[in-house]
């Protein structure tokens, strides 16, 4: 079997290892910030690729094929700022079989598709497929030659997925709009979009009825110019971009576009300062409103009853929410929605060469470094450091007793677990833990410099997450909700107890969402929830990543052990102070 190597060029660069050469498939992988602690690094994932080999060897990855997926213009030629003669010597150091490029016959969208419907048909049991086809909607800033929309359909799990739409051009990006009215109101682009649905939230509490019925004007009007533009078949119309990597002038001409569009909105409601509290709230309203209707009725338009979202876009875990309850079967959120899972859907295409199937059992493909922790490791200044053997799981049940005694007695604990995740995501393995109180959640984000604007997700078993959330949804979600990608309505009612969870819904304040992590009941996490919760009743904790803002997640022990001192410095006080557990499995 055949070794690959998965890079992902431009923004979230990544690179991926897919050991084939035993019968258990091995993947480990990293996305370049972790290792560079860039937040969202564009340069070549160099760095990814070096600790890939660390960790595999070299002689491993000799003759490996290499997939590489990027965003650039067909025209230009493929070497760029993001990849130099320089990167390609170091690919050409591993002999490899061949290296492919996304290309004018299997674009960044398609590479998108394909990483979705993979992601969809490992987690998809037999049982809930139906004779109805299956859409696969791919949105995001762009990729090849301004491509900004791509539908695909399938009409069973194995087959792979057929374009049968595609709309051309940044003035038509869901993706671009989003991103450049995070700048607009003075938040970083690629960043600070997830804190649009905080702001979103109050909107009812900054603004006047007579405002929010203002914006609803240009809601209609931005939801039309999209709607029109996506819903015509412009695949015929596919741009012929200048002979550059990127056409940066293009995207200048429509950030003004935007930019002017969101001043008429402050303007029409009379906000000066469009990077105040209540500016933030009318943009995240007036973009969230159009991406919501837009997508909704673009989905409408196109008959679609199962559905498969990927691409940037879709980190947007409320829009994610909105499709899964306009389409009436099956739905699906990849939690890769970004560009570093891209180059896994050239893999996928590549299965008619004889490849395994990519597994999505874990996302925590990251070999980290523990050099030295044991002189850290001192339970006075709330460092537990564990060495656990694979022979030796068994004794993960004692830790996760330890760790789950703190968190019921109202600690802020951080757990750093073996390896660590890929993707934006705090899944359990770089996480801290805590009970879902509304205090418990304003200490944590004072310790990290968050903004408390958003709340932090739950973590849960199955078995409460049916006591929890709308079982309706739950049953027609397929494999998204162990990733947190996308928000469910809460069946409780709103307390303070697990205030750092629910979050308002826009426009309707009695009915609260979370953004579920579902973990299996055998599983480490599992095992910790089940404790808490006979000493608590506590039927969920947050599970936050551990890392300060605006920093990557930590990677090796001098990451772990800043992180860990910012916090216990930023604490209110001694008894406020995190403690920290380090599990190493070898």
């Amino acid at each position: 079997m055949k070794n690959y190597l998965l890079i992902t060029l431009g923004h979230n660069s990544s690179a991926i290892f897919v050991d084939n050469s035993s019968d258990k498939q091995e993947i480990i992988g990293y996305e370049q910030e972790r290792l560079s602690r860039l937040k969202a690094d564009s340069q070549f994932p160099i760095d990814a690729i070096n600790e890939i080999e660390h960790n595999v060897g070299y002689a491993k990855m000799l003759g490996c094929t290499i997939l590489i997926s990027h965003w650039f213009n067909f025209k230009s030629s493929r070497l760029c700022k993001y990849y130099t003669e320089k990167d390609e010597d170091k690919l050409n150091s591993y002999q490899p079989e061949c290296i492919k490029f996304v290309n004018e016959g299997f674009t960044h969208h398609d590479a998108h598709a394909f990483s979705a419907h993979a992601f969809f048909k490992y987690n998809c049991p037999e049982d809930k497929l139906t004779s109805a086809p299956h859409h696969t909607l791919v949105v995001d800033g762009f990729g090849n030659n301004e491509e900004v929309l791509s539908l695909y359909m399938t009409t069973n799990k194995n087959e792979q997925p057929k374009l049968i739409h595609r709309v051309y051009g940044y003035h038509f990006s869901l993706g671009l709009f989003y991103q450049y009215a995070t700048a607009f109101v003075g938040m970083k682009e690629n960043q600070d979009e997830y804190k649009f649905l905080g702001y979103e939230a109050h909107i009812d509490d900054e603004l006047t009825i007579e405002q929010i019925d203002c914006i609803n004007h240009f809601v209609e009007r931005g939801v039309d110019y999209f709607l029109t533009a996506w819903v015509n078949d412009t695949k015929q119309n596919e741009h012929l971009p200048v002979n550059t990597v990127i056409d940066f002038k293009a995207l200048d001409a429509v950030r003004t576009f935007w930019y002017e569009k969101f001043k008429e909105v402050c303007d029409a409601i009379d906000l000066t300062d469009t990077t105040s509290f209540k500016a933030r709230c009318a943009i995240a309203y007036f973009i969230q409103q159009i991406c919501e209707i837009a997508l909704s009725n673009f989905i409408e338009e196109f008959g679609v009853h199962n559905l498969t979202v990927v691409g940037g876009t879709f980190y947007n875990v409320k829009l994610n929410n909105k499709l899964l309850n306009t389409v009436d079967g099956l739905f699906c959120a990849m939690p890769l929605a970004g560009d570093q899972g891209a180059a896994i859907g050239m893999y996928e295409a590549e299965l008619k060469e004889d490849a395994p199937a990519f597994k999505f059992d874990t996302l925590a493909w990251g070999k980290r470094r523990f050099y030295n922790f044991e002189k850290y490791a001192s339970k006075e200044k709330g460092v537990h450091y564990h060495i656990i053997p694979k022979t030796a799981l068994g004794t993960l049940s004692e830790v996760a007793k330890n760790i789950a005694q703190y968190v019921a007695n109202g600690r802020l604990v951080d757990v750093v677990f073996s390896n660590m995740e890929f993707g934006p995501r705090a899944l359990g393995n770089t996480t801290t833990l805590f009970l879902p109180t509304t205090a418990n959640t304003a200490n944590n984000n004072r310790m990290n410099h968050r903004n408390e604007v958003m709340p932090c997700a739950p973590i849960c078993t199955e078995a409460n997450a049916k006591l929890l959330f709308d079982d309706y949804e739950l049953e027609r979600v397929i494999g998204s909700d162990r990733f947190m990608i996308c928000t469910h309505d809460y069946n409780k009612l709103y307390s303070k107890q697990y205030g750092g969870v629910m979050h308002k819904k826009t426009l309707e304040p009695h009915i609260y969402t979370g953004r579920p992590q579902i973990v299996r009941e055998h599983t480490f996490m599992g095992m910790v929830l089940n404790i808490v919760e006979l000493a608590t009743d506590a039927k969920c904790l947050v599970n936050t990543s551990f890392n300060v803002h605006g920093n990557p997640i930590v990677f090796d022990t001098k990451d772990i052990i800043d992180n860990f001192n910012f916090q216990c410095e930023h604490a209110e006080d001694e008894k406020h102070r995190p403690v920290l557990f380090v599990i190493n499995i070898v």
